[in-house]
């Protein structure tokens, strides 16, 4: 397990996170210092350098994406330092009821411990915290509207992410980049895909192919073509990452989003 500390800009600093499990499926996680606020928190298996990190930099407070164990795996370790946090309520419930997750995130990850401890609540300014769903329902973004940074977690990924969740919601997801990209960031900070240049083009290249996307799923599924056969067509089959997760995080999870939207039974 490594976290290397690498610059972006002045007062921008990237804490990016390996291990050889993450390495083996081609993942790897990013958090950010913007001054002295951090953005995520990494996850369960990075706890060690993670709170070697918050002890040399000492942020004022932290604020957290969403949910899942590669962005809050550490917030209980945090929040017993007593560091400020800020989160949408949907997140925090969610650490607080400790859900299950399957084998291959606890693997890769580590499973997020249970939040138990009250967490002090943090004044980021002026740093701007923006509610962003789509991957998640409570997925939030913070906004630096000096620098036109934007950090945006898990929303953009790449331009042509075909795989997800069946929770997600695409369409959501569509309205979120929308909004996100009018902000005309210049600097987007991905957890994943790093440093990303030119933010507005990218949030809208994204929001276009995914809603092409979504209206090619529709099309086929009106011709009664089945789901998988959706994923032969237009993907070319199933993900390594798709089969690895059992179907959870998928290519076949991405159709059956968008097709849950279509019968109007999203989860959200």
């Amino acid at each position: 397990m490594s976290l290397a500390h690498e610059t972006v800009e002045a007062g921008v600093r990237r804490l990016r996170m390996r291990n050889w499990r993450g390495t083996a499926v081609g993942y790897e996680v990013s958090a950010y210092l913007l001054d002295d606020v951090l953005v995520d928190t990494g996850f369960a298996h990075a706890r060690a350098p993670m709170l070697e990190a918050v002890a040399a930099l000492q942020p004022r407070g932290v604020i957290v994406t969403h949910w899942h164990e590669d962005h809050a795996g550490n917030v209980p370790a945090l929040g017993a330092i007593g560091l400020p946090m800020l989160m949408h309520e949907a997140c925090e419930a969610q650490l607080r009821a400790h859900p299950e997750i399957r084998l291959y995130r606890r693997v890769v990850w580590g499973r997020t411990p249970a939040l138990s401890q009250s967490i002090e609540p943090f004044d980021a300014s002026p740093l701007a915290v923006v509610a962003a769903p789509g991957h998640s329902a409570d997925h939030i973004v913070v906004w630096d509207a000096e620098r036109r940074i934007l950090v945006s977690g898990d929303l953009f990924l790449g331009v042509k992410v075909r795989i997800a969740h069946d929770h997600e919601s695409p369409r959501t997801l569509v309205d979120t980049l929308r909004r996100m990209a009018a902000l005309e960031p210049r600097l987007l900070l991905d957890a994943h895909r790093g440093v990303v240049r030119d933010g507005a083009a990218q949030l809208r290249a994204k929001a276009d192919w995914t809603e092409e996307t979504i209206a090619a799923i529709e099309a086929l599924a009106r011709e009664g073509v089945a789901g998988g056969e959706i994923v032969k067509r237009l993907f070319e089959g199933e993900s390594l990452v798709g089969w690895a997760s059992g179907g959870e995080y998928s290519r076949a999870g991405f159709v059956r989003a968008v097709l849950q939207e279509s019968k109007g039974h999203c989860q959200y």
